[in-house]
């Protein structure tokens, strides 16, 4: 039986909805104040009047602050806001791919790629050695030369359906990788897996009732399944019915095609080996089927047929043969007991469609991939009308007002009390614009630093007689003072991008004595804040990202084209991010140049046989001299960067080879504990001198001329903005370049990126250019930075370099 609807008595869950309260609470309020003035509180009296008009007003406010947030947020039918105010699970959940596995989503998500893999690359093409005996890199082996390995090459492989092109497949995965590619990572090599042609030849016997064609096209579905199996993509519904949260189902990246099961991707590996137990259980396993009667395997690598295990070659994907093969060859034979079915190829193809209707279908319906935002419902929150209408008509106010035959006393009485009630009835009218505007304090693309909000009540009764001409530009002048509004729209600001966990530097830190006046900088701490609020989705997901080096530099769309580390770190500095020039400008900005993309490629050394030293690691030696005492001597190497207590190599000199400890050191000059002999000059290499100069390393280069890049604890914020966002298995050197130095460098970076995009196919070139800015960042002879900090795995250092 239908229960029939009550209302409940409960207490209301707001106290300003509750109307009794609110009388209440007022008249406590007007004995406190009125003392023994007023002592009349029954309804008659116009005071409670009053107030029993101002308290419906109020409860009429609280019931539209309890409308469910998405109609506070909503907009007019047929207007589209400025710009979303949340995003979607889709949008702040996933994340640029970070393991092998979201990279392997990546790639199976492109349409014809069935599977791939990614292999670390430890040997770089060409190889390249360590000359332990003269600290240097070479392509040569000989010398006992060690081999050096980097780390975070890979060589991706990708298994693809029968119908499409390899061309076309690499460059679909490169421009996807290459769009996604990690902080000090690059992919070596991109290829297609070939195909291994798998052949099965079997007598069946079936049951006499059964279509042997429709039987034929199940069995070759379940064999090319078993022998290269596809990866299914799950839908948004299936995860949420399996009760899977949320954050788990949009864990890693965003893909095109719906959602890979981790679990099922593990399992989703190259086969290497196919056996013949297991294809005889999935041919049992057939309605329709009796037995098997005889069966092998082999394949276009290894043609003699096998009865037990077929050995798969790991560098070829498996694939059965093509039907059309199979039949023109029999290699599968049905029998109804003694007598072996005639197969049609045309038959086989249709029972194929009928199994698998999107053969035939047009267009795959696009997959439900993520949670809309709710559509509210819009309130016109801002609609207020004059508490003047609730009077009785008796008072002569409100639409209706007086008769046309009312003393000059009694319109002058009433007058005043629409005068009087004004004040309430804007005070009222500025909460509900308030309570409509919300929409506009969260949204981080307001241009407006505005915070508080009116309107104007003139066109109430008695409004334009009462009000000044003026009123309106009064109104707006007297919300809030800039002051007051800058501090709230910076507060409202920290509360958006604390929403996602982050906390925006104090501007106090930011900003240096620069003559700009306070006013100043709090309208760029306000947009340095809105930009990061509007850019959160790729300074978040895509912290760890590197930049797309394939796409062209000299484009300006490409501008833009910077790495995620770059981006974030900027956005919490107040720089621009983008790409500029800043050898000539008074602009701040810095570079950010991996070191594993200026690795020696195998089109760079085509003289390597020729020029097999690479890379030196060696500083010159330009003479030993005596010291005062006789237990060591000087040894003048220019800005050596040596401290006292480190452990050095000296070779090439006749006396000194070998291992010594310095224990002075100067300008020019170091000393270590031995007696002078007089020698030819040498040279020398730190101890712990890394034979590996490419692998998770970043050189960052930034101006020292602006002006809060010069302040020392603009410099300390900066390192401590580096130390905090950067990935800790990546190692830092800092690079401060004056002008000169600057525009050297950028002069060598725009060849070097145009190099690496393709645009410059010279190898002469390419190669100088490379050189040049391993030269220019000190990766080989160059002085040893002289402000080594070690945090964790990672090293920042600092090299002053003066012109």
């Amino acid at each position: 039986m239908a229960e029939s609807p009550t209302l409940s008595n409960a207490p209301l869950e707001h106290p300003g909805m509750d109307y009794a309260w609110l009388r209440q609470e007022g008249i406590k309020w007007i004995e406190k104040l009125s003392g023994s003035r007023w002592t009349d509180y029954n309804t008659h009296d116009p005071g409670i009047t009053i107030l029993e008009a101002l308290c419906y007003a109020i409860t009429d406010l609280s019931y539209r602050l309890t409308f469910e947030l998405e109609d506070l947020l909503a907009y007019p039918a047929g207007t589209s806001p400025p710009a979303p105010l949340f995003f979607t699970a889709r949008e702040i959940l996933t994340i640029n791919p970070l393991t092998i596995n979201d990279y392997r989503k990546l790639l199976i998500d492109i349409d014809g790629v069935k599977n791939a893999w990614l292999e670390p690359i430890d040997s770089p093409q060409p190889a390249l050695y360590y000359n332990t005996n003269h600290a240097k890199l070479t392509f040569n082996s000989l010398d006992l030369a060690e081999p050096v390995y980097l780390r975070g090459l890979y060589r991706v492989l990708l298994e693809k359906e029968p119908t499409y092109q390899d061309s076309a497949l690499i460059s679909a995965a490169t421009r996807r990788l290459h769009q996604h590619r990690n902080l000090c990572e690059d992919f070596a090599e991109i290829r297609v897996l070939p195909i291994e042609e798998i052949t099965i030849r079997a007598d069946i016997e079936i049951a006499a009732q059964v279509d042997p064609h429709q039987l034929l096209a199940q069995l070759y579905r379940a064999l090319a399944a078993h022998i290269s199996p596809s990866l299914d993509f799950l839908s948004l519904q299936s995860l949420r019915d399996r009760g899977v949260p949320v954050e788990d189902i949009f864990a890693g990246p965003r893909l095109d095609h719906g959602f890979i099961d981790e679990g099922q991707l593990q399992q989703f590996d190259r086969k290497v080996a196919l056996h013949i137990s297991d294809l005889i259980h999935i041919i049992l396993e057939i309605a329709g089927v009796k037995t098997v009667k005889h069966i092998t395997l082999a394949s276009d690598q290894s043609p003699t047929p096998e009865n037990w295990v077929l050995d798969l070659n790991a560098q070829l994907t498996p694939q059965l043969k093509p039907m059309r093969a199979v039949i023109a060859a029999g290699d599968i034979t049905f029998y109804k007991g003694q007598i072996a079915c005639q197969i049609d190829l045309d038959a086989v193809n249709a029972a194929i469609k009928v199994l698998d209707p999107s053969l035939s279908a047009a267009t795959d319906p696009q997959p439900f991939l993520d949670f809309p935002i709710p559509a509210g419902e819009y309130r016109e929150l801002a609609d207020y009308e004059s508490i003047q209408s609730e009077f009785p008509l008796t008072y002569g106010i409100g639409p209706v007002g007086l008769p046309a035959s009312a003393s000059a006393q009694r319109q002058a009485q009433a007058k005043q009390l629409q005068a009087y009630l004004m004040v309430f009835d804007q005070l009222l009218a500025n909460s509900f614009a308030q309570l409509d505007q919300v929409k506009a304090l969260f949204s981080p693309t307001n241009p407006q630093i505005q915070t508080y909000f009116s309107q104007g009540i003139a066109h109430f009764p008695g409004g334009s007689e009462i009000l000044k001409a003026d009123y309106a530009q009064h109104l707006e002048t007297l919300q809030e003072s800039v002051s007051v509004a800058l501090e709230r729209k910076s507060r409202l600001l920290d509360h958006l991008i604390a929403q996602y966990g982050e906390t925006f530097i104090d501007e106090s830190l930011r900003f240096t004595p620069s003559g700009l006046s306070d006013f100043a900088n709090q309208q760029k701490s306000i947009q340095q804040k809105v930009d990061f609020a509007l850019d959160y989705r790729q300074i978040s997901a895509g912290r760890h990202q590197a930049f797309n080096y394939t796409l062209n530099p000299n484009q300006i769309e490409n501008f833009q084209n910077v790495s995620g580390l770059k981006r974030r770190i900027a956005r919490l500095l107040g720089i621009e991010p983008a790409r500029q020039f800043l050898a000539s400008s008074a602009e701040e900005g810095f570079y950010l140049v991996e070191h594993i993309l200026l690795r020696p490629h195998g089109g760079d050394v085509a003289g390597a046989e020729i020029r097999a030293d690479f890379l030196s690691f060696a500083h010159t030696i330009t003479a030993f001299q005596a010291a005062d005492t006789a237990d060591h001597l000087i040894c003048t190497s220019a800005s050596h960067g040596l401290q006292p207590g480190d452990q050095i190599e000296i070779f090439y000199s006749r006396y000194y080879s070998g291992t010594y400890s310095v224990i002075t050191a100067e300008t020019d000059t170091f000393g270590i504990v031995h007696e002078f002999v007089a020698d030819d000059t040498g040279e020398w290499v730190s101890s712990q001198q890394s034979p590996d100069p490419f692998s998770f390393q970043i050189s960052v280069i930034l101006p020292d001329w602006p002006v809060r890049l010069q302040s020392p604890s603009f410099k300390q914020l900066f390192y401590d903005i580096l130390i905090a966002e950067t990935p800790a298995h990546i190692t830092l050197t800092m690079h401060w370049l004056k002008p000169a130095e600057m525009r050297e460098f950028e002069t060598i970076y725009a060849l070097w990126l145009q190099h690496l995009s393709g645009n410059i196919t010279d190898s002469s070139e390419t190669e100088a250019a490379t050189t040049r800015l391993i030269n220019f960042l000190a990766l080989g002879s160059n002085d040893i930075p002289d402000f080594p900090t070690l945090i964790g795995y990672m090293t920042i250092g600092e090299d002053f370099v003066v012109v």
